[in-house]
């Protein structure tokens, strides 16, 4: 069993856990229905308020539970107190940590875990709200991470608010307490110091208030459109006056009895009664309108925009925190939607967040039973045919749904934590592949493996390519690694000394997808790229376009005077490979000479007479 180790600044999260004036023996009542919530929301069988003591935990509110061991060292949620974020062990026996932890192996027999931290005003974590159950959970969403942490920021809400009310009741006996006004204190507790609006907490508190009424109401989220660009490029104090000039006209268009909220680092909140659907999707576009037509940064000519999400009570539900989330749902659909900035919340969306946590829970049984597949796709000079490498290609034999291409499923694992598990087992899989072939004949043979982007800023990168090379005594210069402009476009040093570490060992770089981003040109003078592949879209347009015949051209001189090697993708006909062959386009890979096969097929291609 791993013991947590002690947080930095021990002695004030212990004050700060204090100054709650919480006991072990005394459960806080306000926080019973919030628990009650987890359970549900959650389908689990335990969750619980956990404080975290100096040698022992206890529970401020709690469901589901038996007698349990509270010592801190065996505490999952001592833990999560260390994380600042939602920590999740989705299979306790299979997690060095707790595999032989006592809550685990004892009757309790806890297998799956995740929990919030409750983190204080000043910033201390003082525990954790968790939810557990006996069976393992293999993938835990995004969506449900972010309502449990929403739920931690409630429980924490209600703690402040009883924290205030008792330093209010001993202000007669407490210096401090005399020398703060228990108003003003009620207020810095409730709100965002940067905008005055209210913050996250209070936000939920006055959906709450709003539901507890009866009155139908509608909770509109909004989120500023490339804010993060205005941060990195025009600099925080920037960012900071967009959001106080967004605050400022959502407070003066808003009509008296509605309340708005900063509830994150560029989302805004309005919760609004008595409106219709109608009249909901009228005001949100008259409000992305009014926010486009601030201009807050003198002498920058910027555009501000934003997107919208909007959900109804009692139409979508009557319960504060999943109108909170069916708007952030909603408010997902319009960012990623291409034709609408505004998006109501229906049931889709919860089946569509919920089909992206059953293809989770799908990738990961697909990684443990070995269900992914490497196919290979065959990369040929172009001015005699040889086969001289292939591209490693991933698919999925999915048990019930066959063989599935890579955009039913890439997305997910790219952004998932399952990329780095699957991205080592591609360069091992391709190098030991390479190998074989190399072993039966192919000399020279190249492999090109695709690249994640947390793959390239693992840090350990240079070290799983090295060692993959040894354990299969393939030379460097048989792997080729290919990446695409957005690992590398934000111009992350742990990327590039990656980069530049493997090329400095003889391993290829491949720059994929040539030509379809803006900033291509300058990544090759920073980036230690030996090898540019001609995106499709332009060799399949080149012979019936001047500017992408035109666009071909230049990449070839290029390609040339650089003294880069030049691939072009997507060659599907005679004509193409004959126009490229004649420009001195080294090689090409396409249906023309072949399409991605698995192993075997590609080894009689490869081996056949005449190759």
């Amino acid at each position: 069993m791993k013991c947590p180790p002690v947080p930095p600044h021990e002695k004030e999260r212990l004050a700060a856990l204090d100054s709650y004036r919480l006991s072990g023996e005394m459960p806080v009542a306000d926080l019973s229905p919030l628990v009650e919530m987890a359970l549900h929301v959650f389908k689990v069988p335990m969750a619980a308020v956990n404080m975290i003591g100096s040698d022992h935990v206890f529970f401020a509110a709690s469901a589901g539970f038996g007698a349990v061991d509270k010592r801190r060292e065996v505490s999952f949620c001592a833990h999560t107190i260390l994380q600042g974020k939602v920590m999740v062990v989705p299979d306790a026996e299979q997690d060095e940590r707790f595999h032989d932890n006592p809550l685990v192996t004892g009757a309790a027999g806890i297998r799956f875990y995740a929990g919030a931290p409750l983190l204080s005003g000043d910033g201390h974590a003082i525990g954790a709200l968790c939810i557990l159950d006996t069976f393992p959970r293999v993938g835990f969403a995004s969506e449900e991470r972010e309502r449990l942490s929403q739920l931690a920021h409630v429980v924490m809400d209600r703690l402040e608010i009883r924290r205030i009310g008792d330093l209010a009741s001993r202000r007669g006996n407490e210096i401090h307490v005399r020398a703060v006004d228990p108003e003003q204190l009620s207020l810095l507790a409730s709100t965002d110091a940067l905008t005055g609006l209210a913050n996250r907490r209070q936000f939920y508190r006055a959906v709450e208030a709003t539901l507890l009424c009866g009155h139908p109401c509608a909770v509109l989220m909004l989120d500023i459109d490339g804010f993060k660009d205005i941060n990195n490029i025009l600099g925080p104090e920037a960012a900071d006056d967009v959001l106080k000039a967004i605050a400022g006209l959502l407070s003066a268009e808003t009509t008296a009895g509605a309340t708005v909220a900063r509830v994150g680092g560029d989302e805004f909140a309005v919760v609004l009664g008595g409106l219709s659907e109608a009249m909901a999707e009228s005001f949100a576009r008259l409000l992305l309108s009014k926010i486009t037509s601030l201009h807050p940064l003198v002498g920058e000519d910027v555009t501000i925009s934003a997107s919208c999400g909007i959900a109804f009570s009692p139409h979508d539900t009557k319960a504060a925190a999943e109108l909170i989330g069916d708007a952030d749902l909603a408010l997902h659909a319009a960012k990623i939607s291409r034709s609408a900035s505004i998006a109501l919340y229906s049931p889709a969306l919860r089946n569509e967040a919920l089909d992206r946590r059953l293809s989770s829970l799908d990738l990961h049984r697909a990684v443990s039973n070995g269900e992914l597949r490497l196919f290979y796709q065959p990369q040929v000079r172009l001015d005699d045919g040889a086969l001289v490498g292939a591209e490693a290609l991933i698919r999925w034999l999915h048990p019930s749904r066959g063989l599935l291409l890579p955009a039913v499923f890439l997305p997910s694992l790219d952004a998932g934590p399952l990329a780095s598990v699957v991205g080592r087992w591609v360069i091992e899989e391709g190098c030991a592949q390479a190998a074989r072939w190399r072993r039966s004949g192919a000399g020279g043979f190249r492999m090109a493996v695709n690249l994640f982007a947390s793959q390239v800023r693992s840090g350990d990168l240079p070290k799983q390519v090295e060692d993959a090379l040894d354990r299969h005594s393939l030379p460097p210069e048989a792997l080729e690694l290919e990446i695409t402009e957005n690992i590398v476009l934000s111009n992350d040093a742990i990327a590039l000394d990656a980069l530049t570490e493997l090329r400095a060992m003889g391993v290829g770089i491949a720059f994929d997808d040539f030509g379809t981003g803006f900033a291509s040109l300058s990544l090759l003078t920073r980036y230690p790229v030996n090898c540019i592949k001609i995106d499709r879209s332009f060799v399949q347009a080149m012979l019936r376009s001047p500017r992408e015949a035109a666009v071909v051209s230049s990449i070839l001189q290029m390609g040339r005077a650089l003294e880069i090697d030049v691939i072009a993708e997507g060659i599907e006909t005679e004509e193409e490979r004959s126009y490229l062959a004649d420009r001195a386009c080294p090689e090409g890979q396409g249906y023309l000479f072949g399409r991605p096969m698995p192993a075997q097929e590609f080894e009689a291609l490869l081996l056949s007479p005449g190759r």
